[in-house]
């Protein structure tokens, strides 16, 4: 009953045919229905090769049809024979579904292929996932790209599938197309993905060497996706190295209004004061920092450094004065800065901490302030009992 049910199906919409037309379409779907995949690309390959046959829609979706179910069971049974059966199959496939349509294909043909393509869309995605592990990029790309074009193409007119676009931009990334990539981005970005999307577009622009671009990135990116930390890192970092301190400055101020418990706002506020040289400010910021995350051993290593430069900038300061009085009050104002260092980094030291960046800081502190015994021996039995 089966073999009756699909010839029928196959013979709708065949009646101009002659017979000996027939004759031969009816061979190739049993060739296929058979399974005898070899045998049916030899013969559906002949047929394309006749001018007649060439022209008739079935002999297209015949070929579509060979191909497309040899490659499946293919790669279910791990049958190399049947998913290289022909160059490029599955590619072949979905060329030869279109060439039926192209020629006129009707109501019946569509309606069979409608299924075919939504097979295809998942064959294709499939492809794309398997040469992505294999680092096979470009060949990944073409898989997606196909079961977008599939989707989205007339046949189906299905809705974006925002996870395969996401696939495409991270296949992109990885085979450094860039602006195929950003274009990828772009359409993830009008979604409303993720406020990451707006972090990878920014990447792509800045290995494009387009910084007006990735600022303008960030700056959208921060008004769709409220509070959202990493990209105003990312904006205040980009406006420091563009020497643009004060909109650096007033961006943090305005997310430290909206977000008053994090504590990195006032953190990075901090170190860009103290990069500028305004140690005294920077000081205010790290302690209002220190208050919202006490646990931070970096936050107390930065403020001890910053009393530390100012002592040493007075005491710079201090040589070039012939006065006798005025020397000794600025070294009494030097000694408390670095008296204050020495505060501060005792608080850094009575807090463990694997921040590479922060023991840095720390020890090298250490040393400048001679207390280094706390350094190298933090665990020393006797250190702590006052042995």
């Amino acid at each position: 009953m089966k073999r009756i049910i699909f010839l029928l199906i196959i013979l709708t919409g065949c009646s101009t045919l002659t017979p000996l037309q027939r004759s031969k379409l009816i061979t190739a779907f049993h060739l296929i229905e058979d399974k005898n995949y070899v045998e049916a690309h030899e013969f559906i390959e002949e047929m394309i090769q006749e001018e007649d046959a060439a022209q008739w829609p079935r002999t297209w979706q015949a070929r579509g049809l060979l191909y497309q179910n040899a490659y499946q069971e293919g790669i279910r049974r791990n049958n190399r024979d049947l998913y290289e059966l022909h160059p490029d199959q599955l590619f072949t496939a979905y060329e030869s579904y279109e060439k039926a349509l192209d020629l006129g294909a009707g109501r019946g043909i569509r309606k069979q292929l409608t299924a075919k393509y939504v097979l295809l869309v998942n064959d294709f995605q499939k492809m794309g996932e398997s040469r992505y592990e294999d680092e096979k990029y470009s060949e990944a790309l073409r898989a997606f790209n196909t079961a977008m074009e599939i989707r989205e193409g007339e046949l189906l007119n299905l809705d974006p599938d925002t996870n395969l676009v996401y696939n495409m931009a991270m296949t992109a990334i990885a085979g450094e197309k860039h602006d195929e990539a950003i274009k990828f981005l772009i359409r993830l970005d009008s979604y409303n993905y993720s406020p990451n999307i707006s972090h990878l577009l920014f990447e792509e622009h800045i290995q494009q060497e387009d910084t007006l671009e990735a600022v303008r990135v960030l700056e959208q990116g921060i008004s769709k996706y409220e509070k959202n930390e990493e990209l105003v890192l990312l904006l205040t970092d980009m406006y420091f190295e563009q020497g643009r301190i004060e909109e650096s400055l007033s961006l943090l101020a305005r997310e430290s209004a909206r977000s008053p418990s994090n504590y990195i706002y006032p953190f990075t506020k901090g170190l860009i004061l103290q990069k500028t040289g305004e140690y005294k400010d920077a000081i205010q910021a790290y302690k209002r920092s220190a208050e919202l995350e006490p646990e931070d051993p970096l936050v107390y290593a930065n403020i001890a450094t910053c009393y530390y430069n100012i002592g040493i900038e007075i005491e710079e300061n201090a040589r070039t004065i012939d006065n006798n009085r005025l020397v000794m009050q600025e070294r009494e104002r030097s000694t408390e800065a670095l008296e204050s260092a020495t505060t501060w980094l005792n608080k850094a030291l009575e807090l463990e901490t694997e921040d590479q960046k922060a023991v840095a800081i720390i020890s090298e502190l250490s040393s400048l302030l001679d207390i280094t015994e706390r350094v190298d021996a933090p665990d020393d039995p006797a250190e702590e009992t006052g042995d």
